[in-house]
């Protein structure tokens, strides 16, 4: 290959990821007013003005929520809150094997052990089935049920409902990748569940701002102890009544967020057309059959044919030397990464296993254009 070519290469590059940072510089006079109130962080009015505009631009109005400087710090309160509520011998969150390593992190960190399970061939999501028998096998040990919303699925909240009443646990949702996803009735997902559901603002999410996170809850108690206990667990007089740590989002970043919010919902649409253009061009692939009404991808997860995972390094090799960025995420799932080994418990995890070994993560950014979905579906498929 000539160094014109390889040239040509790189200026072309299209990466899995692309974060747009918000337009930070085009609000310098709010900038400005952080600077001048020298309220940098500690819920000031920033943070206050955004809480407020999500929830009435994204949950339509209904709940509360709680900002948080990441999503993983919003999974450990979640989980520690859930641990003070539980009985003394409880001390397990079921997951599913198939997502990120911050999920397992988070419950280790939360001093509780991370019960593994496998997940459905169709939307990725937890097995039900496998649920169920984790639930009955270790009756009264389960602190909670932590589904992960694989992608942005928007999974069945009302199944979690009966779930938390029938066995008495607390629910996490680690919706990390769904702010911007809507469910079979085109609300937000998570509207109106009690639940705690933790959203992530990473910046190479679609919300993205650097770093951030969201906790939402109809349960407006829940949302004001997650609140003290972002902040060190204090009451009102500066004493400490719960457990605590620092996990508050500062001024400039939820200003950041602000600002975010206001184009969104135009970067969500973009991005559904993209995922629609992959669908087309790659109908012969298996692909999540994720519910929702929109799914907000981050990047667009495509499985190779089975029988076809050892050649993925190779195809991803190739397809580097065309200009394309890839990934493979899920790859490998928790239970295949050695410190989740030795610390969580787990069986047989065939779907995830297979998942893990198929899989391959293609490009989706606010940059992308339908064209370049179709050069990078040829390249996959080269």
């Amino acid at each position: 290959m000539t160094v014109r070519a390889l040239e040509t290469i790189a200026a072309n590059y299209l990466p899995l990821t692309k974060p747009d940072a918000p337009r930070l510089s085009d609000h310098v006079s709010e900038l400005q007013e952080i600077e001048r109130s020298c309220w940098l962080s500690n819920y000031g009015p920033t943070n206050t003005r955004l809480e407020a505009a999500m929830i009435e631009n994204v949950f339509g109005g209904v709940g509360s929520c709680l900002t948080v400087c990441n999503a993983t710090s919003g999974l450990m309160l979640a989980l520690k809150l859930a641990a003070e509520r539980s009985g003394p011998t409880a001390r397990y969150v079921i997951m599913p094997a198939f997502t990120f390593a911050a999920t397992a992190h988070a419950a280790l960190w939360a001093g509780l052990t991370p019960l593994l399970i496998d997940v459905d061939p169709s939307d990725w999501c937890a097995c039900r089935i496998a649920e169920d028998e984790a639930l009955r096998a270790h009756t009264g040990e389960v602190v909670a049920i932590m589904p992960y919303a694989t992608f942005g699925a928007c999974i069945d909240l009302a199944r979690y409902d009966r779930l938390a009443q029938e066995h008495d646990v607390s629910i996490v949702i680690d919706a990390a990748a769904s702010l911007g996803c809507l469910d079979q009735l085109g609300r937000a997902f998570g509207t109106g569940s009690p639940h705690m559901i933790v959203y992530s603002m990473h910046g190479t999410k679609p919300f993205g701002v650097g770093e951030g996170g969201l906790i939402y809850s109809t349960d407006g108690e829940t949302i004001a102890l997650l609140r003290s206990m972002a902040n060190f667990g204090f009451d009102s007089e500066r004493s400490a009544v719960l457990p605590g740590m620092n996990a508050k989002m500062s001024e400039v970043a939820a200003l950041g967020a602000l600002v975010r919010l206001g184009d969104f919902e135009e970067r969500a649409r973009h991005r559904q057309i993209l995922s629609a253009a992959y669908r087309e061009a790659l109908r012969d692939f298996s692909m999540q059959q994720a519910p929702g009404e929109r799914i907000v991808y981050q990047f667009m997860p495509v499985l190779l044919p089975v029988g076809s995972a050892a050649s993925r390094d190779a195809i991803r090799a190739d397809m580097a030397r065309m200009g394309v960025g890839t990934g493979s995420y899920f790859s490998p799932h928790v239970g295949q990464q050695p410190y989740f080994q030795q610390r969580c418990v787990f069986g047989a995890l065939p779907v995830a296993d297979a998942l893990s070994a198929h899989v391959v993560s293609l490009p989706l950014s606010d940059f992308l254009t339908v064209a370049d979905v179709g050069r990078i579906c040829e390249a996959f498929r080269t």
